[in-house]
């Protein structure tokens, strides 16, 4: 445990204060102040090894032992109770506050009462904490003010119990139902559902026949042995591969009241891993901008968590994003036919780079777009108009929304599926971008 600082308590100031004021009242006001003065000297001594005595002892350290609980992981933006356990390994007891030190990104409502903690006596205490930002944050050491035997001084100390924590995005927001509200029930532009009649499905058992069953489904061979109808159970098909490339760029960074445009992004396509996952299917997602990464393909529900690991501290940076530099590392990576989606904000400084990059790349997979909306033009189409400049930045946002969709057009018209979305829909249209074209046969 470290000394920190030794401040007086307020009580030891007022004290010397009122001590000097009758001291100097006495010289003014008494006829013969010099006997009052002899007095006074033998008392200040007195007091002096006093008040030195109290900070001599207070100087070493309290026999304190700190523990703390508090999960490995946290979720974005949540709440949690944190718990401190103080024991007084002395005889003694000890008047103190105590006070975690916490990271910037780190919120804390902490109580700073003083509190008596008797001798060979423990307590817990109670806080909360909630991270405001992704990624490795620190929850510090633990400061404690103890105060003096005769309460004159405040001695401030400090427990390294620095711990780190990440901090994950909050998936149990983006899981509520009214967030998953119209999964596998939304339209999809550029995309044809195909009903399946047993082709191009694995096999999953037999099963007795059912009335509506097709009689392709039939086994004919199980049917004569049994005397009895089987048909064939088929399941989706598995072990398709789904590539996610998430813009890392600045116009990622368009803030909404949930968070950004990239933290929407990102909660959604981590959901999206996590189902793909559960389905059979292989998934690999790749960042691109300044801060590059590549997660190679995963399989199997145990992955998960190396999925979310991979991404769980990634932010965007202020740059924009390179669409053909972004396609271009990914084919050196993968050239299987995948479903590739593409994650994005369109913008007039990339809109025209876009198309090319995309054409490109459906060469060897199958192209997915989705545009997240842009905060600031959706509110300016939504707002109500009651000045002129009202009216100028309608037709504005209403001209450059117009040149987004014809961006759009034109990428639907070449074959690529275009999905566009306000941030709070993301979640739902991803997975049903990716169960539409799982149950569609196009891989």
């Amino acid at each position: 445990m470290k000394l920190t600082g030794v401040r007086p308590e307020p009580k030891l100031i007022k004290f010397f204060a009122l001590i000097s004021a009758v001291l100097v009242a006495a010289l003014i006001l008494l006829p013969e102040p010099e006997v009052l003065g002899a007095y006074y000297v033998g008392a200040a001594l007195v007091l002096a090894i006093l008040v030195g005595f109290d900070f001599w002892v207070s100087y070493r350290a309290p026999d304190l032992t700190i523990a703390r609980t508090l999960p490995n992981n946290l979720s974005f933006q949540r709440w949690y109770d944190i718990e401190l356990s103080v024991a007084n390994n002395s005889a003694s007891g000890l008047t103190l506050q105590v006070r975690d030190h916490l990271d910037p990104s780190i919120s804390g409502e902490h109580k700073n009462d003083s509190f008596y903690l008797k001798g060979n006596q423990r307590t817990k205490l109670k806080y909360r904490i909630k991270p405001n930002e992704r990624g490795d944050h620190n929850v510090g050491g633990t400061e404690l003010c103890v105060r003096s035997v005769f309460g004159l001084w405040q001695c401030l100390w400090l427990q390294d119990t620095v711990e780190t924590v990440k901090v994950y995005p909050d998936f149990r927001r983006v899981n509520q139902q009214h967030s998953l509200k119209g999964v596998s029930n939304l339209p999809i532009d550029g995309l044809k559902i195909m009903r399946k009649r047993g082709q191009g499905t694995e096999f999953n058992h037999l099963r007795e026949y059912r009335q509506g069953d097709s009689i392709r489904q039939i086994d004919w061979k199980s049917s004569s042995k049994l005397q009895k109808l089987i048909a064939r159970e088929y399941q989706e098909e598995q072990n398709q591969h789904i590539i996610v490339m998430l813009d890392a760029g600045q116009q990622m960074s368009v803030e909404t009241s949930t968070g950004s445009h990239f933290d929407a992004a990102l909660n959604a396509l981590l959901m999206l891993g996590h189902t793909v996952l559960k389905q059979g299917d292989w998934f690999s997602m790749q960042s691109f901008n300044q801060q590059e990464r590549w997660l190679e393909a995963v399989k199997g529900e145990q992955n998960v968590s190396r999925v979310m690991n991979h991404f769980y501290d990634l932010y965007p940076d202020q740059s924009y994003g390179d669409y053909q530099q972004a396609v271009n590392q990914l084919l050196k990576k993968n050239t299987k036919r995948s479903l590739v989606l593409m994650v994005t904000t369109i913008d007039d400084q990339n809109a025209k780079d876009l198309l090319p990059a995309l054409k490109r790349l459906q060469r060897h997979h199958l192209v997915a777009l989705v545009n997240i909306e842009n905060q600031a033009l959706r509110e300016a189409l939504d707002s109500e108009i009651r000045h002129i400049s009202d009216a100028d930045s309608y037709c504005s946002a209403i001209e450059i929304k117009n040149r987004y969709q014809a961006h759009i057009k034109r990428m639907t018209k070449e074959g690529i599926i275009c999905v566009e979305c306000s941030p709070e829909r993301l979640l739902p249209y991803v997975i049903n971008t990716y169960l539409s074209v799982k149950h569609s046969g196009m891989l």
